[in-house]
């Protein structure tokens, strides 16, 4: 697996919307190409490979000069707990320590908070519905 940095509005951007699509949108009747993502134009975004197929992503934006959010991070849904995952939080992290972010933020599915509190992500707030994914999240920050 190798992990390369992935440019917004490349081809390897457009494989992730549709991974992004498939796994975390269509499940639940949405399509990603709906939310505004010009944001990960200035951000970070980060794909793993098994040769030239996409396995999964993360991207990451700055809030502000202290803290980056973790905006999406997906995994083929038939290699996830291999440690993708993993590979792809760390090296968003290893990218926010490098633009001097303390901290990093995230919206976590409920049903992946063990996930996060595994790799030092604390829990804050309350459970609440998002607009783009009508099921459970919460806040989580990790200290860096």
């Amino acid at each position: 697996m190798q992990l390369k940095t992935i440019d917004y509005g490349s081809d390897r951007y457009q494989e992730t919307l549709d991974l992004r699509n498939r796994v975390m949108k269509q499940p639940l009747n949405l399509d990603i190409r709906d939310e505004d993502l010009s944001g990960e134009e200035s951000g970070y975004v980060v794909g793993a490979f098994n040769g030239e197929q996409l396995l999964g992503m993360g991207s990451l934006s700055y809030v502000n000069e202290k803290r980056a959010k973790v905006d999406y991070l997906c995994v083929d849904t038939e290699i996830q707990a291999s440690g993708v995952g993993s590979n792809l939080l760390m090296a968003m992290e290893t990218e926010a320590r490098y633009q001097k972010r303390a901290e990093v933020v995230l919206e976590a599915r409920v049903s992946a908070q063990k996930f996060y509190e595994k790799k030092g992500y604390e829990p804050f707030g309350e459970v609440y519905l998002l607009d783009n994914a009508p099921i459970e999240h919460i806040w989580m920050i990790k200290f860096l």
